[in-house]
């Protein structure tokens, strides 16, 4: 017997706060309802300074949102891993060949189909290409240079993906699930305080009996969604104010920055000699 009145009391007290959590549900959407439907309902404004704040926190959450699913597009594809000791072995019999111009060029090996970023595409297709033009040919030896620094800047985007994800895809997600998020949830908590108390207030104005037990219940629904205004101001300020979000832009752009300034070495040193192989095949076809 005791058994069963323990089983009924846990019954009981898990039963209760659902029952209260349908309650005020329903009496939220049957306020909303009615704000739909009427145009005598009881709607209580928000503080206008809470409606700016929260717009720019809308705002933020946003940015947050677009910025990183570009970033995450643009910067972090999905490379697919490359056989990088085969692309070694290449590039270093191809320089072998280089110091020895009389040598017989093999055919090129078949394409792996393990291909990573763009100019890692383009560095093995002209590796390919100049294997069978000949390095002893002025254009033979264009694509190989143009092979081996293709090479460095695509591993130097591999690089800039990671920094990129690492230093400001992740943060933002991070941000996202945690500070918005709650900023997010303190949002919903307002408009579902501010819902009960117009729900209570239009309960009031109908009561012929007990108004002063309904004009309590109005008083503890303004001192709740006062309550619910004052945790969602302080959880939007928070990421309104942080300094994050603009820490992680700094982060995106120093990788951009480093990225920028790799390429431009690599390809100010290429371009020159390209010029001087190509001075040198126009030399030739005026010759001929």
């Amino acid at each position: 017997m005791d058994s069963f009145s323990k089983f009924t009391q846990s019954v009981s007290s898990n039963w209760t706060p659902f029952t209260d959590k349908v309650g005020r549900s329903l009496t939220q959407y049957k306020q909303l309802a009615s704000e739909k439907l009427t145009t005598t309902a009881t709607v209580t404004p928000l503080p206008s300074d809470y409606l700016a704040l929260e717009r720019r926190f809308l705002a933020v959450h946003q940015a947050h949102q677009s910025l990183g699913r570009l970033a995450q597009k643009s910067y972090t594809p999905p490379y697919t891993p490359y056989d990088m000791q085969r692309l070694q072995q290449q590039l270093s019999t191809l320089t072998t060949k280089l110091s020895q111009p009389s040598a017989a060029p093999k055919p090129a090996e078949q394409e792996s189909n393990e291909l990573t970023t763009y100019e890692h595409l383009l560095g093995r297709a002209a590796l390919g290409v100049s294997e069978d033009v000949g390095l002893e040919e002025p254009l033979g030896a264009g694509l190989f240079k143009f092979a081996s620094i293709e090479e460095k800047v695509g591993d130097a985007r591999v690089v800039l993906g990671r920094a990129v994800q690492r230093g400001f895809v992740e943060p933002l997600d991070e941000m996202g699930s945690g500070a918005v998020a709650l900023g997010m949830a303190a949002r919903k908590q307002v408009a579902a305080a501010r819902l009960e108390l117009d729900a209570a207030k239009s309960s009031m104005l109908a009561a012929t009996k007990n108004v002063d037990e309904a004009r309590m219940h109005v008083e503890a629904m303004e001192d709740r969604f006062v309550t619910c205004i004052e945790e969602a101001t302080k959880l939007m300020e928070a990421v309104v104010a942080s300094p994050e979000t603009l820490r992680h832009l700094a982060e995106l752009v120093s990788a951009q920055l480093a990225f920028h300034k790799e390429c431009a070495a690599l390809l100010g040193d290429l371009a020159p000699e390209l010029d001087e192989i190509l001075t040198t095949q126009e030399a030739l076809y005026r010759a001929n």
